[in-house]
C-alpha cells in the first residue's frame, strides 16, 4: 500500500511495485487522479485498486487495514503521503500551519504504521518505508516541515528496534530535490531557480521520482533482507556536496550540467 500514491513519488512507487507485478493499492484523497492510474495500470494488466484514505483519520485507517489483513495482507506500506511548507521564520510561523503539517507528516505515518506495523508483526513479516528528507539532516527554513521529517527518522528507528524481532523492517528514504510535476511547475513559474539547485547536487541533477521508486523498492525486496532502521539518501549527492563546497577552493572552469539524466534539455552553466 503507497500512501499519498497518487501523485508525484508516491504515484513513481505505485508504478515501480506494479511493473514488477506487485498488487498494488493506491491510497490517498485524491480520488480522480487515483482511480484514473489505477485504471490505467489494470489496463496494462496490472492489479492495481485505489482506496480513498485520509491519513489523519485514525478510525479510518484502522477499518482500511483489518480489511487488507482479513483478506490478502500487506507485505510492504509505503508512507508517501505528505505535505511541503513554504519558506518561512520560526517565528513568523503560523501554528495552524505547525499543527497540520505534523498532523499529516508525522502523526499519519504514526498512524498508518501502528495499524499495519502490528498486523504485520502478527503475520510475521513486512517490510515499512518512511518518508524523510534533506530537512532530516539539515537546517532549511521550513521549521515545520524540517521538524516532521527529522521527527520520522527516530520513528523508523523505534518501529525498526520494536517490529525486527517479528520479522518486519522498518526503514526510510530521504528523496533530494525532485522532479516531480510539482517541481516542474515551480520551475516554470519562476519560483524554484533550478541552476542553484543543480549547483549544489555532486552529480549536477535533479532526482527523478522514478529513482525514488526504485529505492524503495529495493528496501522492501529480498536484496534488503538484512537492512533495518535506516534512512537512505536519495538525493544525488546534494547531502555531501553542500558541506564540501562550502570548503572546497573555487573552480576556475563552467561546466555544463543537465537538470535530469533523461532530460538533457535545459543545459545550465555554473562554475
Amino acid at each position: 500500500m503507497v500512501t499519498g500514491g497518487a501523485s508525484g513519488i508516491g504515484e513513481a512507487t505505485v508504478r515501480k511495485f506494479a511493473a514488477v507485478c506487485w498488487r498494488t493499492i493506491i491510497a490517498d484523497i485524491n480520488a480522480e487522479r487515483g482511480e484514473k492510474i489505477a485504471a490505467e495500470l489494470r489496463s496494462g494488466n496490472c492489479e492495481t485498486r485505489f482506496v480513498y484514505l485520509d491519513v489523519s483519520d485514525e478510525a479510518a485507517i484502522e477499518k482500511f487495514a483489518e480489511t487488507v489483513f482479513s483478506q490478502d495482507g500487506a507485505e510492504a506500506l509505503i508512507n508517501s503521503g505528505g505535505i511541503l511548507q513554504n519558506a518561512t521564520r520560526l517565528t513568523a510561523m503560523r501554528i495552524e500551519d505547525f499543527d497540520r503539517i505534523l498532523d499529516i507528516n508525522l502523526r499519519g505515518s504514526v498512524l498508518t504504521g501502528k495499524a499495519f506495523g502490528k498486523r504485520m508483526a502478527e503475520a510475521g513479516s513486512g517490510s515499512i518505508i518512511n518518508m524523510c528528507s534533506l530537512t532530516t539532516f539539515q537546517a532549511h527554513p521550513q521549521p515545520a516541515y524540517a521538524m516532521s521529517k527529522a521527527a520520522l527518522k527516530t520513528l523508523t528507528e523505534v518501529m525498526a528496534a520494536e517490529l525486527g524481532p517479528q520479522g518486519v523492517r522498518v526503514n526510510a528514504v530521504a528523496p533530494g530535490y525532485t522532479l516531480t510535476p510539482a517541481m516542474r511547475e515551480r520551475i516554470e513559474k519562476g519560483e524554484r531557480d533550478p541552476s542553484k539547485v543543480v549547483s549544489k547536487s555532486a552529480l549536477r541533477r535533479f532526482v527523478e521520482p522514478s529513482e525514488i521508486g526504485e529505492a524503495i523498492y529495493f528496501l522492501c525486496s529480498a536484496a534488503a533482507a538484512a537492512i533495518t532502521g535506516i534512512v537512505l539518501p536519495v538525493d544525488c549527492g546534494w547531502l555531501v556536496y553542500t558541506a564540501y563546497s562550502s570548503a572546497a577552493p573555487p573552480s576556475r572552469s563552467r561546466k555544463a550540467v543537465v537538470l535530469s539524466h533523461r532530460d538533457p534539455t535545459g543545459r545550465k552553466f555554473v562554475d
